[in-house]
Parts: C-alpha cells; structure tokens; sequence
C-alpha cells in the first residue's frame, strides 16, 4: 500500500493528500519500499568516501616520495609497489561504485532477490558507469531481467501462493476413532 492510498483511507481529498506529498518533497522526506535504506546507503556512502580518501592519500604518498628520493633503487622499489597497490585500491573504487549504483537500481525496481540478479546482470557483460554515476543502459538491462525473471520482482499485487495440501489433510473429514472408547462404539454400532 502507498502513502497516498494510506492517505486517502484516511478520508484525505485527493488536494490534500498532494499537498502532504509536495511537503514531503520540499522537506527532503521520502519513502522507500526497503527497509533501512538510509542506513544501508549511509554505510555504501561511507565505504566510498573512506576509499577515495585512502586513494587521494597514497597518490600524494607516491609523488612526495618520488620527489625525495630520486636516485635510490630500493626507494624507487617501493614506490613501484606502491603504485601497483594503488592501481588496485583504484579497481576496487571502481567496482565499489558499481555495484553500489547497481544495488541501488535492483532495490529502485523493487527486486526481490538482489544478488542473484546483480550475478545475472554481471553475467552478460561488463557494467560501466556514466558521468552522473549510473550504470549505462541499466533501465534497457533491468527491463530484460523482469521479461526474463519475472518473479524476482514484486509487483503491486504481491505474491501469490499457491495452497497443495497433501491428501489425508486437516481438511478431509476423518473417520478415524480418536480414542479407545470411540474405536469401541464403532465396532459396537456396526455389529447391531
């Protein structure tokens, strides 16, 4: 059930309950189909922060040490180790950025099951981000994934179960004596 419709059997008018929503919107208050969101966005939002951060460090590391020691071969070792660390501190950025962008487009399509989908969507190919930090072609890829796997999305209408019960079930009647007394009714009853 939306805001809107909580909203509106609340006895709302369809002009209040905008109003409601357009506050909302100014205040910087959203809604969310997740649970946690802002808990789980803060924590991707601090793992990135906290890797650009280390990246920007160890940049400024290598040059000042290339600068200071020009002419010493173990030195100069170390910072062609360091360097390869930090090329692959920045691969890893990288791939923290995508599949962040990508969960966050999985959760925004109201996937059920994330990471079997983020396996699926890393299966067919590599995934790049844009400069606004999207995925590129994500809408066209997750459009595929609902016509592909359709019940790996929740839809409006939930989930449908569907109810086999095993034969013999509570539901049969059962003629059956519950107890000893009742077996020796039966048994009586049948005889007369």
């Amino acid at each position: 059930m939306t805001l809107q419709e909580i909203l509106k059997s609340q006895g709302l008018s369809e002009e209040q309950i905008q109003k409601i929503v357009g506050e909302m919107k100014q205040n910087k208050i959203f809604t969310a189909s997740e649970e946690n969101l802002d808990i789980r966005y803060g924590k991707l939002k601090t793992d990135f922060d906290s890797l650009t951060k280390q990246h920007g460090e160890s940049t400024a590391l290598i040059e000042q040490m290339k600068k200071d020691n020009a002419g010493n071969e173990a030195l100069q070792g170390k910072i062609t180790e360091y360097e390869t660390k930090m090329a692959t501190m920045a691969a890893e950025l990288e791939q923290t950025k995508i599949d962040a962008a990508l969960k966050v487009a999985l959760l925004e399509a109201k996937a059920d099951d994330v990471d079997y989908l983020t396996f699926k969507l890393k299966e067919k190919g590599e995934l790049k981000l844009d400069e606004n930090g999207k995925i590129k072609g994500i809408d066209d890829s997750i459009a595929a994934l609902k016509t592909q796997f359709p019940k790996q999305f929740i839809t409006e209408q939930g989930k449908k179960v569907d109810e086999n019960k095993l034969p013999g079930s509570d539901d049969e009647p059962n003629n059956e004596p519950q107890s000893l007394a009742d077996a020796l009714k039966a048994a009586y009853e049948t005889k007369n």
